[in-house]
């Protein structure tokens, strides 16, 4: 009745799926002081948790105001980036369809040559109809 390789791998494969999804957090004894080494923290039902008003944001104790402000800075942050990746897209794609370096380059090569073309002339109603 020995232990085969199966159950040794299902036996250490459920210890570490039990470990990831547990907290750690250190048992402790209500009865005595001190146990709980972090800044805020208490003894309740044999678990070290937080005292009131506080939260647990990673492995420390911070006041609820602090741990709110930094989950919306990382909100505004990533929001604030794909807003940014939104506009430059559309910029490109802006671009791209209407052709606007090209317009652009060609507009500033006429400035610089001063020559005046036919499609930037306007005639007039009152003009009378050019002859050959």
């Amino acid at each position: 009745m020995g232990l085969n390789a199966i159950e040794i791998i299902a036996t250490i494969s459920l210890n570490l799926l039990q470990c990831a999804l547990t907290e750690h957090i250190l048992p402790c004894n209500t009865t005595l002081m001190g146990q709980c080494t972090g800044n805020n923290e208490i003894c309740k039902e044999n678990k070290c948790e937080c005292d009131d008003d506080f939260l647990r944001y990673y492995d420390e104790c911070v006041p609820q105001e602090a741990a709110t402000t930094a989950r919306y800075d990382v909100t505004a942050a990533i929001i604030s980036i794909f807003t940014i990746c939104i506009v430059i897209v559309g910029l490109v794609v802006v671009i791209r369809k209407y052709n606007l370096i090209e317009y652009i380059r060609h507009k500033i090569e006429l400035r610089r040559s001063h020559n005046i073309m036919y499609e930037d002339v306007m005639i007039g109603h009152d003009d009378p109809p050019l002859s050959p």
